[in-house]
């Protein structure tokens, strides 16, 4: 929950961030910084991870089976894309045109079938053990791939390196790695009339000169702070920290990239006046103002039944639209090469279509698609049997996908954090890069 403003405000009301670990965004800065001297140096691409939260129907978008039976193959037709010999469905008009600069993998496998089990795989490339990872709490064992990006690379930078839209996403945290290495959770649809991203504002009343008083008084507080705590090396800091925090908040740069009124009309009905759409122009902004690392929910994919109604009215136009138009609006840019854009999920649907004319949780086999950041344009990787149920081609598992992102980032999947405990942990938990899927 985002926190509240208003006139009376506490001393460090007003730096508070709306992170999923309720953090002021001075003390998330100063616990970045405390091991910035650890990380290696990244290569300057970025990431945008659309995550499609309940199973994305691989038969009807991306695998289609024209010669299977009608029970498998669907409602939906196959269309020409911009890449001959690559077929999508007609559900994906728009993405259609920037097949060639897609890569789709449709060798994806895993074993699980259960939800939240399935988006820790995929959003960390680990296999947890027994658990319930369906409760609405941060349920991470592992650290997502947000969380290790925001780990091994330069915290430098004016915005907070991990940045998740319109929610935080469970299995999107930072396990281990602590809440240093958290998203900041825009909790905000950026479709909304009204959107606004808090606490990278000053609140409502908090002008420049009053702000600046509060200012004054916080320094003055710490000050007397550190005079009964002065081994207290947390305090001695803070005030550091909390300007940078203030900085941030007070930054024409920083309020700029989350300010959607910047774009014009016509830019925003490119991308579609939908959640998803404006979330990924939200995304967009965020890589080009200098964020690693941009999550996005697009939720409700969990089609056990009216599977084909779900998909046309409701779930696809809005993705194809708004993937596509980042897609494109990021080559013409020139911002291409220096992000990679993977659209997942964590899991496939059945190849049958059940008699509620719904699709049920397949994770044997399906497709996942990634755009830029070095990745081949134009290409399909894997391939599935005749119905969609089994992968005969180039399988992928979630620590190889994993892999593969780190890598396009720059980062060693292969490097090793320590638990609190001093424990090991492999960011990628033992996969590789796919490297087919670079030039």
């Amino acid at each position: 929950m985002l926190p509240a403003f208003c006139d009376g405000i506490d001393r460090r009301g007003f730096l508070r961030l709306g992170s999923a670990a309720g953090l002021s965004l001075a003390q998330i800065l100063r616990l970045q910084a405390t091991r910035a001297g650890e990380k290696p140096k990244a290569k300057d691409v970025n990431c945008i991870f659309i995550f499609t939260l309940g199973g994305m129907p691989h038969h009807d978008l991306w695998d289609y089976k024209a010669d299977a039976p009608a029970e498998i193959r669907g409602d939906f037709r196959p269309i020409k894309t911009a890449v001959p010999g690559i077929g999508l469905t007609d559900l994906l008009p728009h993405t259609a045109k920037v097949a060639d600069r897609l890569a789709i993998l449709r060798g994806l496998t895993h074993g699980d079938s259960d939800h939240g089990r399935g988006y820790h795989i995929m959003m960390t490339g680990n296999t947890p053990g027994p658990g319930d990872f369906n409760s609405t709490k941060n349920n991470n064992v592992h650290p997502s791939l947000g969380s290790m990006v925001a780990r091994m690379t330069n915290q430098g930078g004016s915005l907070p390196p991990y940045i998740s839209v319109p929610c935080f996403l469970r299995s999107g945290g930072p396990a281990f790695l602590g809440p240093s290495y958290a998203p900041f959770v825009i909790e905000a649809d950026p479709a909304a009339p009204e959107f606004a991203v808090r606490d990278v504002v000053l609140p409502e009343g908090v002008g420049g000169d009053r702000a600046v008083r509060r200012q004054d008084a916080v320094r003055e507080i710490n000050r007397l702070e550190r005079a009964v705590e002065d081994t207290d090396k947390d305090v001695r800091a803070l005030d550091a920290f909390s300007a940078k925090a203030y900085r941030l908040m007070t930054s024409a740069k920083a309020k700029e990239a989350f300010d959607l009124k910047h774009e014009t009309a016509a830019v925003r009905e490119t991308y579609g006046m939908t959640s998803v759409g404006q979330c990924c122009l939200l995304a967009r902004r965020l890589v080009e103002a200098g964020c690693r690392f941009v999550s996005i929910e697009h939720g409700h994919w969990d089609t056990h039944r009216e599977n084909s109604k779900s998909l046309r009215d409701l779930l696809v136009p809005g993705l194809d639209r708004g993937f596509s138009a980042l897609v494109a609006d990021l080559n013409q840019r020139g911002l291409l090469d220096s992000t990679l854009v993977v659209l997942t999920t964590e899991f496939g649907r059945t190849p049958r279509i059940n008699t509620m004319a719904g699709r049920d949780h397949w994770p044997q086999a399906f497709s996942i698609v990634m755009a830029g950041g070095g990745v081949k344009p134009g290409i399909v990787l894997g391939a599935t049997d005749k119905i969609g149920g089994s992968v005969t081609d180039r399988p992928i598992t979630p620590p190889e996908m994993a892999a593969t992102i780190l890598h396009a980032l720059g980062i060693d999947p292969g490097a090793s954090l320590h638990t609190p405990l001093g424990r090991p942990v492999e960011l990628a938990s033992g996969g590789k890069p796919v490297l087919d899927l670079f030039s």
